[in-house]
């Protein structure tokens, strides 16, 4: 059994480990709400002009000729990899990886090569591992997400896209749905895809009326519909991070309070055995005198 100094050492030690854990569980606290905040206020608009390009393409119908629509028959694709810098998040990271794994493998038997765009530290880590081609990385992505690095990042795979370097580029971001649910989520946002058909049903006659013809601004609105679908997977991806850590730091202060009892209750066992040996030993001297 060890001894009362080792035990006490422990509980300290312990304790320690518990304070660090709450403040970071503050702090991730604080910045879930400002990054919920940010995914909240997104959505009603993102949704809004999600429809709203739909409608309008499918308005049009087969008369739009765009590049950003285009399907091409899939030879080399992008992945981008959104992931945090930091760890103690929980399962985040390594569902994401699990995911991408995954992906990589779907599309390798199907003879499509993968090139992957790392964002993150925890991303850059992974790809190391990876056979597949690393065409580049970012750091801090997730920690101040903004429109204008939304806007710079996107500049550049659109410009693989519409060069033929790539057919398609995907994305992949932990979908933020609550403090306790991040699902790994890959959605391809080029070419772009649109639900025409319930733009179809959602539509009324002459509801939406452009000026100019639709034809003069279409590549500069998709270009956009481009940024926004980023844009909200860095938002996502943000609040997600941060509702990980949360939740995450939270068990972790939980379970330190757990072994802080346990501790406690190991040392007060010793030090009643301590106490129980020395009267032991006391009674015995005594009556060896008498």
């Amino acid at each position: 059994m060890a001894n009362l100094k080792d035990i006490k050492r422990r509980i300290g030690s312990v304790k320690s480990t518990q304070k660090i854990t709450n403040a970071m569980k503050l702090v991730s606290a604080a910045k879930f709400a400002r990054a919920n905040a940010a995914v909240e206020a997104s959505r009603p608009y993102a949704e809004a002009f999600k429809g709203m390009v739909s409608r309008l393409i499918a308005s049009e119908g087969a008369n739009l000729n765009s590049e950003l629509l285009k399907q091409k028959s899939e030879k080399r694709v992008l992945l981008v990899l959104l992931a945090t810098d930091r760890g103690l998040c929980g399962g985040l990271n390594t569902n994401l990886f699990k995911e991408a794994q995954t992906f990589i493998e779907l599309k390798e038997s199907e003879g499509v090569d993968v090139d992957l765009f790392a964002c993150g530290r925890r991303a850059i880590s992974f790809t190391k591992r990876m056979r597949n081609r690393t065409v580049g990385t970012r750091e801090k992505v997730l920690e101040k997400p903004t429109i204008e690095l939304a806007r710079e990042m996107t500049a550049g795979w659109l410009d693989g896209f519409k060069d033929s370097t790539y057919e398609s580029v995907y994305v992949l971001f932990p979908k933020f749905n609550s403090a306790l649910d991040q699902a790994p989520t890959v959605e391809k946002i080029l070419p772009l895809v649109m639900d025409t058909q319930s733009a179809d049903q959602e539509a009324g006659e002459g509801d939406l009326i452009v000026e100019p013809s639709l034809h003069e601004f279409l590549d500069s609105l998709l270009e956009k519909k481009l940024l926004g679908s980023v844009y909200n997977a860095f938002l996502n991806g943000c609040a997600s991070e941060h509702g990980a850590r949360m939740t995450a730091m939270d068990s972790a202060t939980s379970n330190a309070q757990e072994v802080i009892k346990k501790l406690t209750l190991q040392y007060n066992r010793a030090r009643q055995a301590a106490i129980t040996t020395e009267l032991t030993e006391i009674i015995s001297g005594a009556e060896a005198l008498n």
